[in-house]
């Protein structure tokens, strides 16, 4: 009796210790471990809506941590959030990423470029189908507050306010509003740190608020404790009053060329 039982304990031993190997190598675990390129992969392999969004934001996070931008990194991970909605309309974040990637890809080609090739129309359509999915969604609501900042800067006021709909007042409502509905995420807080410092003399308080909460808040993930450590980075510049290297590193930061 004594064997049997040893042999069904190494069993449920071995077991567990499978499930754990199979956890830890799980698309989200290998992406929150900063392991992006094996979450890509396993994301891939598992072929799912949810593994392709999480693969998408991998290479996105890969992408926004390089010293110079990527296009063809925000290409795969605009390829990848298009897989992941063919499979899956009902989730909120692929549509996000799908944004993110053209956003990111916009500021690469420059707003001439990007508006023949109907870049903000298409991430706004994608924004508005995220928050179709899930309307109080933090993720969602960044996206949205992103996309009416970015239009405003590239384009201006008018412009933006012309031929899109697009509002700077409009777009720090949903930034608040994202804030609100997810406090302790590192990403949005340093996301809107980083718009509102287009205007930072007006921003300003809110901006180093921000980054300040951003600091003190743990990170969950590889990519929230690097943004951390940028929104220190960017705090200590302002502090020092070096103005016009915070002005480029926000520039850097937000995937526009040098």
């Amino acid at each position: 009796m004594r064997l049997l039982g040893n042999v069904a304990l190494v069993a449920v031993m071995t077991c567990t210790s499978a499930l754990t190997v199979e956890r830890g190598n799980a698309p989200m675990d290998l992406y929150r471990a900063g392991n992006y390129e094996a979450a890509v992969a396993a994301g891939e392999t598992e072929g799912s809506g949810e593994s392709l969004a999480v693969a998408a934001r991998a290479v996105l996070a890969d992408a926004n941590l390089r010293d110079v931008p990527c296009m063809t990194c925000l290409k795969r991970a605009e390829a990848l959030a298009r897989r992941s909605i063919a499979l899956d309309t009902q989730r909120p974040e692929p549509y996000v990423y799908l944004a993110i990637a053209l956003g990111y890809e916009a500021r690469i080609v420059g707003s001439l470029r990007a508006r023949f090739a109907r870049i903000p129309e298409q991430a706004k359509e994608a924004i508005d189908r995220a928050l179709a999915v899930a309307p109080n969604d933090s993720w969602s609501l960044a996206a949205a507050g992103t996309w009416h900042i970015e239009v405003v800067h590239n384009g201006g006021s008018f412009l933006a306010r012309t031929l899109f709909g697009a509002r700077v007042d409009t777009g720090e409502d949903y930034l608040r509003r994202a804030v609100a509905a997810e406090p302790e995420n590192i990403v949005i807080r340093f996301q809107r740190a980083l718009l509102l410092s287009g205007d930072f003399a007006v921003n300003r308080e809110t901006v180093t608020s921000e980054l300040t909460a951003a600091t003190m808040t743990e990170p969950r993930t590889a990519y929230e404790r690097a943004l951390k450590a940028r929104a220190a980075r960017l705090l200590d510049l302002i502090h020092a009053n070096r103005r016009q290297e915070y002005v480029a590193l926000v520039s850097r930061y937000q995937g526009y060329p040098s």
